[in-house]
């Protein structure tokens, strides 16, 4: 799966990067392995990178199966997008828009440097 994802528990933070072609399997599948984490919380915040994607096969139906299911996280958790590449970036704020209810605190930035502007200070 070209996924790397890494659970900060001093930061309070799941990072999820993406690489190369992303598929709906693999984003479906994703959301089982970070709940299986034993360092998840539903509190902490999520950064979800898809900066290194180079193409994506992931279906808007996908999109919108996604955004029905209820969030892992707690509804005040903080979850920021990056999406660099217009294609991915369409399909994340389709996702915010569809999901505005369940995940409030969604935010779909450009860069990686904007996503850590948005997280709160290390406890």
């Amino acid at each position: 799966m070209p996924v790397v994802l890494k659970i900060d528990p001093h930061r309070q933070v799941v990072y999820s990067t993406f690489y190369g072609k992303i598929t709906d399997a693999e984003m479906l599948s994703h959301r089982s392995r970070i709940s299986s984490d034993p360092d998840f919380r539903p509190y902490f915040s999520e950064i979800v990178d898809f900066s290194a994607v180079s193409e994506s096969e992931v279906s808007r139906e996908t999109i919108v199966s996604m955004a029905a299911n209820p969030s892992l996280y707690q509804e005040s958790a903080l979850h920021i997008v990056v999406a660099p590449a217009d294609s991915v970036f369409e399909l994340a704020s389709t996702f915010k828009q569809l999901a505005s209810s369940s995940r409030p605190n969604l935010h779909v930035v450009r860069s990686r440097a904007d996503a850590y502007q948005l997280l709160p200070p290390p406890r």
